[in-house]
């Protein structure tokens, strides 16, 4: 995925590099990086598509192949001695691609930026694949610490974040916090609307809910009693979503319950324009290592998000500090269910909340807007490297 043709004058190269495709959030910062004068692209080993489709035994291990050993191996190649490209921003997806970068850049290669998506080996103790105290963990600490001492740039996506951070590393220098964001464009015409009498209000969870997101309190609030105004649309994979499709199969919930696979671009912003409601979550302990890029596109599609997290999380943060939307305890199963039937019951409270999700979806964390911070990113970059 390359940056648009431009006719500003060239500020610099850069390549953004992941084990596994990111999308519309990516095309949108490539674009305007672009557009901002610097050679930007997006380079990785699996396609997005590729990586939804992986459910066979034999898929599975090719797409652990390609992430573990090819991409790492492609990585190197282009870093190794590079004279042309400037920066490569290398992000934690596959966990030991940054420290790879950095090894292999050297002091001829392009500068590295440190693009901290998930903290390792934190969120593999957490997931449980992982034991606290062992070689193992001890080695991948000292690797992710070299890592965060060499990178030209330490890239957090949130305030907590990077304090979480700093507990587990101590002092990071050379560190800015630059939330994901999203490309808001699809929607930028669609503001909210007060929805018209009888309507249904659409609940949408969409994207991947693996080990870290929070399943049990919601599955446990998708109660048959709940308003019938309401309608839940699932589309994802990974395998907390496997987990909510075998609950939701179990359970007598009837139509307006719907679990479906990942969608098409196309259909996604069709199902992100017709939601009114998002739901995002995460297991507690998660509030440290990872923040859910989803938040960012269902903020600019115009959605009250309904997050399931610690309140001392930047998903927490950022509601209340956009009011766009509430916050439920993990485990809070009956809070969660009166919640949602307050929702249904308070459609004027609902548009208020979808209103300030959409200015803040716009007007905050849009890559038009995030880009400047990442262009500062850039040329810091490559002035520590001259």
């Amino acid at each position: 995925m390359r940056s648009p043709p431009t006719n500003a004058k060239e500020r610099g190269t850069v390549e953004f590099w992941s084990s596994v495709e990111y999308a519309t959030f990516q095309q949108g910062l490539v674009c305007e990086l672009g557009l901002a004068g610097w050679r930007a692209e997006h380079r990785y080993e699996v396609s997005q598509a590729d990586y939804w489709q992986a459910r066979s035994w034999l898929a599975r291990l090719w797409l652990r192949t390609a992430t573990y050993a090819v991409y790492p191996l492609r990585l190197g190649a282009r870093f190794s001695g590079e004279l042309h490209l400037q920066v490569g921003v290398v992000c934690t997806n596959t966990f030991y691609a940054p420290w790879l970068a950095v090894l292999l850049a050297g002091r001829r290669g392009p500068a590295i930026v440190h693009w901290v998506f998930d903290l390792f080996p934190d969120v593999l103790i957490l997931a449980d694949t992982l034991r606290p105290g062992s070689w193992r963990e001890r080695a991948l600490r000292r690797l992710v610490r070299r890592t965060f001492d060499r990178a030209a740039v330490n890239v957090f996506l949130g305030e907590r974040l990077r304090y979480f951070a700093e507990a587990q590393f101590g002092p990071i220098s050379r560190s800015v916090v630059i939330p994901v964001g999203c490309d808001a464009r699809p929607f930028e015409n669609n503001p909210p609307v007060a929805c018209v009498a009888g309507q249904p209000i659409r609940v949408l969870y969409c994207g991947n809910m693996g080990r870290m997101h929070e399943v049990e309190t919601l599955v446990a609030a998708l109660r048959p009693e709940l308003p019938s105004v309401l309608e839940f649309n699932f589309h994802g994979n990974g395998a907390g979503f496997r987990q909510l499709e075998i609950a939701v199969g179990e359970r007598n919930l009837g139509a307006r319950v719907k679990v479906g696979g990942n969608l098409s671009e196309a259909d996604w912003v069709r199902a992100m324009s017709a939601a009114d409601v998002a739901l995002v979550t995460m297991k507690p302990g998660a509030e440290g290592v990872v923040m859910p890029s989803k938040t960012y596109s269902a903020l600019a599609a115009g959605q009250a998000v309904v997050a399931i997290c610690p309140e001392a999380s930047d998903l927490a943060d950022t509601i209340r500090t956009h009011e766009c939307g509430w916050v439920v305890a993990p485990g809070d199963a009956n809070g969660l269910a009166r919640l949602l039937a307050d929702i249904a019951r308070q459609p004027e409270e609902l548009l208020r909340r979808r209103q300030n999700a959409w200015q803040a979806g716009q007007h905050v964390f849009d890559q038009r807007v995030l880009a400047k911070a990442w262009i500062a990113v850039l040329e810091s970059a490559r002035k520590a490297k001259q």
